[in-house]
């Protein structure tokens, strides 16, 4: 309580000394901070008490540094000030200030052997009061070097199990128990307890260092995203059945014949709050959770106007059937993977209006999500398919007009609305680059182009982000 006084009157003190002119040009983005303090930005779904749990200080400081009378009213892109974490004058004058993103598998006592430094010089460069609330996608700022000038970036980290020696683990890993004596600063080989986390390097070009529960050895993560695809590989020591929630949903995972390597795909919806949500992995009879932060889809807004005849589009009672029958046909799960690399385009025209665009009709309100990628294509422009998969609906519908849609497998669909024709048939398997149909503007359709949808097991997501990056 004594520390916190005085930190507070020092605060009260300085805020006082600045005067409020100087805070104001501040938040708007004008001055850089004053010493000792930090600009923090407000991103969507963030609360005051968020925000000063981040930074180790108070709901209480914040508001008054920041003049703010409503604590719930915060607006997304705010600039706020809050006190920078406390770090030593000898501690900023030794190593290599280095920001670093957290992915899974990282915690203090990883990131201390990695980076050369120690798990307090993090927390308290970063105002981490509690590990636990770090989450994967959280940025950190790392004073690389600080204790050590050779970090150890690969290898294993190992936590002592019952009855192991430290003689056991080296040869389990093929190394020196005089090597693990020096690299973990153990005074005795004896002196081990279960749960203790021990370094084991290896050279080079092994594997990357992270600190996984038994009997998880690597996880690679790819960024989450508002309405984009997320791809992770798992790979465990031994064969395992692995279960996957993520954001409180089950997530399908395809493992190989060994059971030791497993792929899964995180599809989140673009209607989804940027967050942080929990990752859960249950390994047999492990348990391993993780707070993964989803970012913001940095979607733009439309204003589209719809002539009085075409005003049944968005008549629940004329489109929610045909959604179901779509759902119906997305909602399966091929075990059977067509997809490889890069999704070609499905057209060759420029993209009219993107995904996920937040949209008003004839002035309306901001409630409509275009859920596909729409293509200003010439009426005949062929369609290609723009990966393998198998057809598995190819016919006229009420709203969507001329429709095909594919599986290609692992719970990925593709969708094609508003043809002029169809050139397939349902239960055709068909290559990449193969001409399904050609554009048109059958259906409910404001004029002439191709809509482009993709389902990844039942979630509509970006397809476009599937042209540029490669899923396993």
């Amino acid at each position: 309580m004594q520390v916190r006084l005085v930190r507070l009157i020092s605060l009260l003190t300085l805020c006082a000394a600045l005067g409020s002119a100087p805070l104001v040009r501040a938040q708007d983005g004008g001055d850089k901070p004053p010493t000792g303090m930090t600009i923090h930005v407000v991103q969507r779904g963030e609360t005051l008490f968020r925000i000063a749990q981040r930074y180790g200080t108070t709901v209480e400081d914040l508001a008054r540094l920041n003049g703010i009378q409503n604590p719930s009213a915060l607006a997304v892109g705010q600039r706020l000030i809050v006190p920078s974490p406390p770090v030593s004058p000898e501690e900023s004058a030794i190593g290599i200030p280095t920001e670093y993103t957290l992915q899974v598998g990282d915690t203090l006592f990883k990131l201390a052997a990695a980076f050369g430094t120690t798990e307090a010089a993090i927390a308290r460069r970063n105002a981490i009061t509690n590990p636990r609330l770090m989450y994967v996608g959280q940025r950190l700022a790392l004073q690389e070097g600080s204790q050590s000038a050779q970090g150890i970036r690969t290898g294993w980290i190992h936590r002592v199990r019952r009855g192991e020696t430290l003689y056991h683990i080296a040869a389990r890993y093929s190394t020196s128990p005089d090597l693990l004596r020096l690299i973990n600063s153990l005074p005795r080989a004896d002196l081990l307890y279960i749960g203790q986390p021990l370094i084991v390097p290896s050279d080079e070009n092994g594997v990357p260092l992270t600190d996984l529960p038994f009997p998880l050895a690597r996880f690679e993560m790819t960024p989450v995203e508002q309405g984009r695809t997320s791809a992770l590989r798992l790979i465990t020591q031994e064969p395992t059945r692995l279960a996957i929630t993520f954001m409180g949903k089950p997530v399908t995972v395809f493992s190989d014949e060994a059971g030791v390597t497993h792929t899964a795909l995180l599809a989140v919806s673009p209607l989804a709050e940027p967050d942080i949500y929990p990752l859960r992995v249950v390994a047999d009879q492990h348990v391993a959770e993780w707070r993964v932060r989803v970012a913001d889809g940095g979607y733009r807004t439309e204003a589209i106007t719809l002539a009085a005849d075409q005003l049944d589009l968005l008549n629940p009672s004329v489109t929610q059937p045909e959604e179901e029958r779509v759902r119906q046909v997305v909602s399966a799960i091929t075990p059977q993977r067509y997809f490889g690399g890069l999704m070609g385009l499905p057209c060759a025209a420029p993209v009219s209006s993107p995904f996920g665009a937040r949209r008003s009709y004839n002035g309306g309100a901001l409630n409509t999500l275009h859920t596909g990628t729409d293509f200003a294509a010439l009426p005949g422009a062929a369609v290609y398919a723009p990966a393998a998969g198998v057809v598995v609906l190819a016919e006229p519908l009420s709203v969507r007009g001329n429709a095909i849609i594919l599986d290609h497998g692992w719970g990925v669909f593709s969708g094609y609305w508003h043809l002029e024709s169809i050139s397939v048939r349902a239960g055709a398997l068909v290559q990449a680059g193969e001409v399904i149909g050609t554009v048109g503007s059958s259906g409910r359709s404001t004029g002439p182009h191709l809509h482009w949808e993709l389902f990844v097991q039942g979630v509509q997501v970006d397809p476009l982000q599937w042209t540029k990056q490669s899923f396993p």
